[in-house]
């Protein structure tokens, strides 16, 4: 019988590694669709006894598209229409004749053959990268699929997944329910405290972008709120670069008046949504918060930014709930 059981426990690994290496290029939107049907979830259950679960899991993915997709499409249309205006040498790129000027005349060394001559090489890697681009874009598009079709699916099935879940897992079905409450609550508290207060923070310190008339305005917003989700980095390089824009362009007031906003209404918006929307009980610490954002995202990549908190925090609640009911001393 332990032979039989020792083969059988080898034979899931074998088949849990090579299941592994299937998801893994796709990892990424695996764990995207599920944290989106998560955040979906109680629409879902709303949903389905009025229109059926194949329906109200089919419109909430198109509402997904809509609110999510068109907006990401719009950044890009964006940012890609400002391509045509980057400068191909250094010397057109806007106070570098000044600069120029400045450092020959002080230390009294020629910069500009050495920088062109760098930016050239630099434009002939990107160019030589091309083919590197146009497969990363294949894998995107397929992976955005994916995201949407599992999405559907976790969306429609989700209640059967859960109770195969508890099904096969060798737990005590008490034990079970704690765990999975634990985590939807320490992962609503992660999304409230890090997702939702990025945002929120982003858009503010966007408003003051607008209110200066920086350009690209909006492209910058959508910055801001990614950046917003990296803790030490925060809205700083943004505004930062704002700042240094402004003066240079001999508008020394607005400068001024984006370093007071940044230092006031954006510093305060961060910790007072904080303190509003989760409870302190259920919060992770800032360093643990940290740990999570870098280290997902050097691992997962973008979506880490998102799952790395909430896998520490599920971490910290499994272990809380086996000290409960077990003697893990």
């Amino acid at each position: 019988m332990k032979a039989r059981t020792a083969f059988a426990a080898v034979l899931v690994g074998v088949l849990a590694w090579l299941s592994f290496l299937v998801v893994r290029p796709f990892l990424t939107y695996v764990l995207g669709a599920m944290l989106l049907a998560f955040v979906l979830r109680p629409a879902q259950r709303r949903l389905a006894p009025e229109i059926g679960s194949r329906l109200s899991a089919l419109t909430l993915v198109t509402l997904t598209v809509v609110l999510f997709v068109g907006p990401v499409g719009l950044f890009l249309r964006v940012a890609l229409a400002d391509v045509g205006e980057l400068p191909t040498s250094v010397s057109e790129l806007p106070t570098y004749q000044s600069v120029e000027r400045i450092v020959e005349r002080v230390i009294g060394v020629q910069i500009g053959g050495r920088f062109d001559q760098l930016f050239g090489s630099f434009t002939s890697a990107l160019a030589e990268r091309s083919s590197g681009l146009a497969s990363a874009g294949v894998h995107f598009t397929l992976g955005l699929l994916l995201l949407l079709f599992l999405l559907y699916y976790l969306l429609k099935d989700g209640d059967t997944l859960v109770r195969w879940a508890k099904n096969v897992t060798p737990l005590p079905r008490a034990v079970q329910d704690d765990l999975y409450a634990e985590a939807e609550e320490a992962t609503w508290a992660v999304l409230k405290g890090h997702v939702f207060v990025a945002s929120i923070q982003g858009f503010v310190s966007g408003l003051g972008l607008f209110a200066l008339g920086v350009p690209n305005a909006a492209f910058w917003t959508v910055v801001m709120m990614f950046l917003a989700m990296v803790p030490i980095v925060g809205v700083a390089p943004v505004l930062g670069g704002a700042t240094i824009y402004l003066a240079v362009n001999g508008r020394v007031l607005g400068a001024v008046l984006l370093v007071i906003y940044g230092m006031t209404v954006v510093a305060v918006t961060d910790d007072y949504l904080r303190a509003l929307v989760i409870d302190k009980e259920s919060s992770l610490h800032s360093g643990v918060i940290l740990l999570g954002v870098f280290g997902a995202a050097y691992f997962l990549g973008a979506i880490g930014i998102f799952v790395g908190p909430i896998i520490l925090a599920l971490f910290k609640e499994t272990v809380e709930v086996f000290t409960d009911y077990y003697d893990l001393g």
